[in-house]
């Protein structure tokens, strides 16, 4: 992802505009949020060699909610981006070292960036640098522009994996509504494939799985209220 795209996520959560993307939030903190964002709904167009899911970011605000950087988590690297006029407060050092490097290392050893003057130019360069070495990262003596930065202290179970946000009872019954169109959807498939093709092991496999997907409908309304039970009687 490129910084003017990063620019236009956050702008747009500012705004409240997430119409060309499905973005879901955990927030570790009170200024930091987990998200998985999918880049493009879902569309009967797209291709079925496509294998692209949800990409991972931190969304970073300020004091007023304002959002005001993000991290782009491409576990290799991450690419960092902070809007023009929060720039120099201490908003990505902060995030990054109270809550998004102890949440990337419940799942990795080390993590790695790269910051190249080339192709960030001189400004941002200096600037990504400076966060990176006041974080840890060692830099690389190949001169490739890589950084390391190893866990050598984090304690996964002492770790916030974040906190749950409500599911109101009218979006699980839009849920289970959408889980019921997923399966019936399917059904009309299996049953094409079976009247063209014939009744074999393939079409049985799939009315097998039209009723699993089926049967979630009231394994999300059981597990809603299981979750609701346990939170009331907290």
């Amino acid at each position: 992802m490129t910084n003017e795209s990063l620019q236009s996520l956050l702008e747009g959560l500012n705004e409240n505009n997430q119409i060309s993307s499905l973005i879901y939030r955990r927030p570790l903190s009170s200024n930091v949020d987990f998200a998985k964002i999918w880049d493009d709904i879902p569309k009967l167009t797209d291709s079925v060699t496509s294998s692209d899911g949800p990409d991972n970011f931190y969304l970073i605000k300020n004091a007023e909610n304002i959002f005001v950087a993000i991290v782009y988590d491409m576990v290799r690297d991450l690419h960092w981006f902070v809007l023009p006029e929060y720039r120099g407060m201490g908003h990505l050092t902060n995030a990054l070292k109270q809550s998004i490097i102890p949440h990337l290392f419940l799942k990795r050893d080390e993590q790695r960036i790269t910051i190249n003057e080339v192709e960030i130019g001189k400004d941002n360069f200096t600037a990504s640098e400076k966060v990176a070495l006041r974080l840890g990262f060692i830099k690389s003596d190949d001169n490739d522009g890589e950084y390391l930065l190893s866990d050598n202290c984090s304690n996964a179970k002492d770790y916030n994996f974040g906190n749950d946000s409500e599911i109101s009872y009218d979006r699980m019954n839009e849920l289970k509504k959408h889980i019921n169109f997923l399966s019936r959807s399917l059904w009309t498939i299996q049953t094409e494939i079976e009247m063209k093709l014939g009744q074999t092991d393939y079409s049985d496999e799939l009315k097998d799985l039209v009723h699993e997907i089926r049967n979630h409908t009231w394994k999300l309304e059981d597990f809603w209220w299981s979750r609701n039970t346990d939170n009331n009687s907290r």
